[in-house]
């Protein structure tokens, strides 16, 4: 395991790891922890708020250990000491996601970003989960675990898609630890419609219907995005490549070229690793995406204030935390202003916080501002604001830029 804490090293920019001449030519995927840490560090070179990098461990055991960035400092420099905010990504994501948030967020929260067990920069030991309740004792018991280690009694947790689903089990199974629970784009909400698979049974040769068996036949053998990307082995980069670049420039602020090339590295590299959490797909979601135990049918036995997040164009539904919201309504008295609450945000997908960063961080400080300063979530808003027209401005900018440029090429054609 690496040395538990890293500072220095992640914030200064460094040579890329001196890999063998041999490991280079033999090695099927182009991956290593090296390589790894590496792209994670050029990821925290993007920021201007300074990050603690640590690899917590969650049981006496190899590979167990979650990877762990807290702040050191606020994007402007000072030391940040506000309530703790726990961020969990989503299935084959990792901390560095959140990247576009972080110096937001500094101003205001001592931030914990953290790898799900079998995931991202954490450990990858053996997965040992064989159906719905040892998977999600798998990450529920090791995130308690970590919590211990950081001496951590509460904290406001916010987990995205499939890491919502199991924030959400963890403030059932741990609701004197949870103050407030933020789903975004949750996973595993809706109840499968009666039916649903019909649409795919008419005609058993049609390419819809085979398409429909084999798509089912693998996602239950356990077939996952990465282990397509390890067995593409030196193409795996190039496909990681062409999702990042057409992904993330679908809606809000598409990322630069600086970020794309920094963020594809990263995203392979945590994407290629040794399969682990990442088998738990088909044990907590059937195909199609629908949980085997829906939230719809276990939040009301929440005792935790609870906020959704969506973007205007996430496929996991907004209306299904919608309905969820008002059925809360009917069970109990909100705890806080943004309890049930639906914030939707436009011009965003599923990455809502990745494509609008500052929209997403005000919609976060709307949620929390029970927990902060009294008036402060109101400035904060006020500066994330700032902060994204500024932005719209320079995308504008470059924009422009680029059609001086060409009108410039075809002038001298």
């Amino acid at each position: 395991m690496l040395a538990s804490r890293r500072l220095a090293d992640y914030l200064t920019r460094a040579e890329a790891p001196h890999l063998p001449w041999w490991m280079k030519v033999t090695r099927w995927r182009q991956t290593s922890k090296q390589e790894a840490v590496h792209a994670e560090r050029g990821i925290l070179n993007l920021l201007r708020s300074k990050w603690q990098v640590e690899d917590v461990p969650v049981a006496p055991k190899p590979e167990h250990y979650m990877h762990t960035l807290t702040n050191v400092t606020s994007a402007e420099g000072g030391q940040q000491q506000g309530p703790a905010l726990v961020l969990m990504p989503g299935y084959g994501a990792g901390t560095g996601f959140f990247y576009r948030n972080l110096d937001g967020l500094s101003r205001a929260f001592k931030i914990f970003a953290v790898d799900w067990l079998g995931t991202g920069l954490s450990g990858r030991p053996a997965f040992t989960g064989t159906d719905r309740a040892t998977t999600e004792d798998f990450f529920l018991e090791s995130l308690n675990a970590w919590r211990e280690k950081q001496g951590l009694k509460s904290f406001i947790l916010v987990g995205h898609s499939l890491g919502g689903y199991l924030a959400a089990s963890y403030a059932l199974r741990h609701p004197d630890q949870v103050d407030h629970l933020v789903l975004v784009g949750p996973a595993g909400i809706p109840v499968k419609p009666e039916g649903w698979e019909s649409r795919f049974s008419g005609d058993a040769s049609s390419l819809r219907t085979q398409l429909y068996k084999l798509s089912t036949k693998a996602w239950m053998s356990g077939v996952t995005p990465g282990s397509v990307i390890r067995a593409l082995g030196p193409w795996g980069p190039g496909l990681v490549e062409k999702y990042v670049t057409g992904r993330f420039s679908m809606h809000g602020q598409p990322l630069d070229a600086v970020e794309q090339n920094v963020f594809k590295d990263y995203f392979y590299h945590i994407a290629a690793a040794r399969g682990s959490g990442e088998y738990a797909l088909r044990h907590i979601l059937a195909p199609g995406a629908w949980a085997h135990a829906p939230l719809a049918e276990r939040l009301h036995e929440l005792k935790v204030p609870v906020t959704f997040i969506y973007g205007e164009h996430d496929w996991m539904n907004p209306a299904a935390g919608a309905e969820v919201a008002q059925q809360l309504d009917k069970v109990r008295a909100k705890k806080v202003a943004s309890d049930h609450a639906v914030e939707v945000v436009p011009d965003s997908g599923h990455f809502v916080f990745l494509e609008q960063p500052q929209r997403f961080n005000a919609a976060l400080f709307r949620t929390t501002a029970p927990y902060l300063p009294k008036g402060s979530a109101e400035k904060l808003i006020q500066q994330e604001e700032q902060d994204r027209l500024q932005k719209m401005q320079q995308l504008r900018q470059e924009v422009q830029g680029i059609d001086v440029g060409q009108q410039a090429v075809n002038t001298l054609r």
